[in-house]
């Protein structure tokens, strides 16, 4: 190699060595709004496919109608807080993953289905907690179950979910 074809080189090297730090900048930190919306779009997202195949529509619909609006409502609290669109998207994979984990048995979720819900309709929300005597909100340490009897208070993802599906159109 010639100093001509290695000063370039070089070059490119140092630059991307000084860019890197700046390449590498972690994301601000998630807003308590954006991140309640954020993890509830993810949920909802990912048992619409499933309340579908169970044949239940109406919940799957609305399951559907909720993701979109939370997502909506995350991706500008994101914005907002100051996330450029590709630490926006970073963050959503992250939730997935996260998300995914915390609805499979054993895992603790942050938010209940009221808790959900109530962020886009609060009448509905309103309707579950009464008629399935749902926690109005997750306890703190995860740890409470709910009464015998009940439907449990955060729909869990099917054993083979890692991402959410495509609704059918």
């Amino acid at each position: 190699m010639s100093i001509r074809t290695r000063l370039p080189a070089l070059v490119a090297l140092a630059t991307l060595a000084l860019a890197t730090p700046v390449l590498a900048q972690d994301a601000p930190a998630v807003p308590a709004d954006a991140n309640k919306a954020l993890w509830c779009a993810t949920a909802f997202t990912m048992v619409e496919p499933q309340a579908r195949q169970a044949g239940d529509t109406v919940a799957a619909d609305n399951f559907l109608k909720y993701s979109k609006a939370l997502t909506t409502t995350s991706q500008d609290g994101l914005k907002k807080a100051g996330f450029t669109d590709d630490q926006v998207t970073a963050t959503t994979a992250k939730y997935k993953d996260t998300v995914n984990k915390q609805l499979t048995p054993g895992g603790a979720p942050d938010f209940t289905v009221v808790d959900c819900t109530a962020l886009v309709d609060p009448a509905a929300a309103a309707a579950i907690q009464a008629t399935s005597g749902a926690p109005a909100a997750a306890p703190a340490d995860g740890t409470a179950a709910p009464a015998a009897g009940t439907a449990p208070a955060t729909p869990a993802p099917a054993a083979d979910a890692t991402t959410p599906a495509t609704p059918a159109k």
